[in-house]
């Protein structure tokens, strides 16, 4: 299979407190649960990326983006993200998500193509760790991180494709993530 011309970026470094030490590098089945997210991602992509610390994440073995501003969240991640690819899209996706579907990911990309992002939304609202944004949306982002620097708070300036998570094979089981280890038990 063919990969996509867009560039995976998983999302390392969140405050994990719930799991009680880093998400990225618990543990789980003999390896860090972000490894567990880029064998998921590895076939599809033509670039992997970890958007996060590099002196703490290089263990990982991808190239590391470092968040241009500490302590804002994962919109600066995103930012981050989007300058760093050699594409011109990236699939946005949280190390805590070792189920990941490749028929949502495929999915999502055959609805993003001629959009600035399309993002899966379950009852619970989106899931904008699990989505497909474009380059265009960089000017939009920057000045997202202004302000409220929330990772919808640039929807307003987008064209957004709002995929229903009932669409997408493997549905909510692809975007489980992993808070706590009884979530990986």
């Amino acid at each position: 299979m063919p990969r996509l011309p867009a560039t995976a970026v998983i999302f390392c470094g969140g405050r994990s407190t719930r799991m009680g030490e880093d998400k990225a590098l618990f543990r789980w089945r003999g390896r860090p649960l972000a490894l567990h997210v880029v064998s998921r991602v590895r076939p599809l992509f033509a670039e992997i990326l970890v958007s996060g610390d590099p002196g703490r994440y290089r263990c990982l073995g991808m190239p590391c983006v470092p968040d241009p501003v500490s302590g804002i969240g994962p919109l600066a991640g995103l930012y981050a993200g989007l300058l760093a690819a050699r594409t011109h899209a990236v699939f946005a996706v949280a190390c805590d998500m070792p189920f990941l579907s490749p028929g949502a990911i495929l999915t999502l990309w055959t609805r993003f193509r001629s959009r600035d992002a399309a993002v899966p939304v379950s009852p619970g609202g989106p899931e904008p760790l699990h989505a497909f944004y474009s380059r265009r949306l960089l000017p939009s982002i920057g000045r997202a991180l202004g302000g409220k620097p929330r990772m919808t708070s640039f929807w307003g300036e987008a064209d957004v494709a709002r995929v229903p998570i009932a669409e997408l094979p493997g549905g909510e089981g692809s975007m489980r993530d992993c808070d706590t280890p009884a979530d990986l038990r």
